[in-house]
């Protein structure tokens, strides 16, 4: 699996978690939802200010959504 794969699946998985639309999750980064639907789909790989952002939007600290995609990597 590649990296963008793996944040792909983490945000996709914590958003509805979190029953979270994209248009709230972009709302909440200060972004678009399209940019969220391109994370989502592996278009886009976000850079590591927009992942510590989605981090708080979901209240967990950045490590955390960090690891989560390091297990997907495995």
């Amino acid at each position: 699996m590649q990296f963008n794969e793996a944040v792909a699946l983490v945000v996709r998985h914590l958003r509805r978690e979190h029953n979270i639309s994209q248009e709230k999750l972009a709302e909440l980064i200060n972004s678009h939802q399209v940019y969220i639907c391109e994370i989502e789909q592996g278009k886009k790989l976000p850079s590591l200010n927009v992942l510590n952002n989605i981090a708080q939007a979901f209240h967990i600290p950045l490590s955390e959504l960090v690891h989560q995609i390091e297990e997907k990597l495995q």
